[in-house]
Formats: C-alpha cells, structure tokens, sequence
C-alpha cells in the first residue's frame, strides 16, 4: 500500500480496500494463533518480570482493546456521511500501520484495557479474540458504506477514517505478537 497524504484519498472504499482490510485482520488473527501454538499453561502465564505481562495477559488485552475500538468503529458508521471531514485527517494509512505496529515506544494500556484475568486463561481469552475479530472481518466483508467517508477520532491519531481504523485492529494484534515473541525469547522463558 502506498503512503499517501490522507487529503489525497477521498474515496470511496475500493475493492483493493476491502480486500486489503480483509486479508491483514486474517492475517494477524492466525499470526496470533501460530504464536500460541504448542504453549504449556505454565509458558502462557510466564512473566518476564512482575511489571510485564504474561502472553495470556497479552491476548487478553488484545480482545479488550479491539472490543474498544469496534465499538468505535460501529458508532463512527452511524453518524452521517461527512467527506469534507477528510480534511481533519492528518496520517496517512501506513502512518497507521506503522505506528501500530513499532515495539520502540511503550504505551501504557488505556483505562479499562488492562489485563485482569476475566477471560480464565489463555483459552478463554483467544476465545474472546477470535469471536471479535471474526465479527470485524464480517463487517469488512459485507459494508456496503464508504468507509473512508465515516470517521473514527483516536487519542494517538486524532480523526482518522473507518477504514484506517480497521487498519489500527489488525495492527494493534500485531504489535502484541511482537511482544508475544519476545516473552518467548526471554531468557527464563520455561521450556
């Protein structure tokens, strides 16, 4: 995908768009899944250090966000219309993807995002995951909206388009399974 201005992109939705949105959120969902694969309950709950997360605590986290964050998406559809809104728009959608995705900034979790162990264990959270992001790729599939025509406002990106926020999910997973990796190459990791 390009890196183009934001202003420069006034839709509608494409095809490509689509299908880019689509294959990214399967993506990222089964680069979760491979992550996790063959993990021990005692691997899945390893904490590198008391004030890091376990990779449960990571998936986990993962559903609480894009929970957040569909919901955003879904209200950001319901309100009209708005192409002039396109102007507030100042990231481009690889300045989206690339933000998401760096590990070099460490952002603390927003309010309410915070692991706290309501799913059980690392099961019930990839459960919950995988019923959320199954929900946001249906949406991708069958919009019928222009999505880059419906805004979604973001403490990090300020406005951004419904589109770039669909980015912004699959992303977001990403930058988890980073740190899923990195759990895994600690050097305590149990084996």
């Amino acid at each position: 995908m390009e890196n183009r201005p934001p202003t420069e992109i006034t839709g509608p939705f494409t095809s490509e768009d689509r299908a880019y949105a689509i294959d990214i959120l399967k993506t990222t969902q089964s680069a979760i899944h491979q992550s996790l694969e063959g993990l021990s309950d005692h691997q899945l709950s390893y904490k590198p250090s008391a004030e890091r997360w376990s990779i449960t605590a990571c998936v986990e986290h993962i559903a609480l966000v894009e929970s957040r964050l569909f919901k955003g998406v879904q209200l950001g559809m319901e309100t009209p219309v708005n192409p002039e809104k396109r102007a507030e728009i100042s990231v481009s959608d690889v300045d989206v993807i690339k933000a998401m995705r760096s590990r070099k900034n460490a952002r603390l979790a927003p309010a309410g995002t915070e692991p706290t162990g309501q799913f059980g264990d690392a099961a019930g959270a990839l459960q919950a995951f995988d019923q959320l992001r199954d929900a946001i790729i249906d949406f991708s599939q069958n919009t019928q909206e222009d999505l880059r025509t419906h805004y979604f406002d973001n403490k990090i990106f300020g406005t951004i388009d419904i589109f770039q926020a669909l980015l912004m999910i699959a992303n977001h997973s990403e930058r988890h399974r980073k740190q899923i990796e990195e759990i895994k190459a600690d050097a305590g990791f149990p084996q």
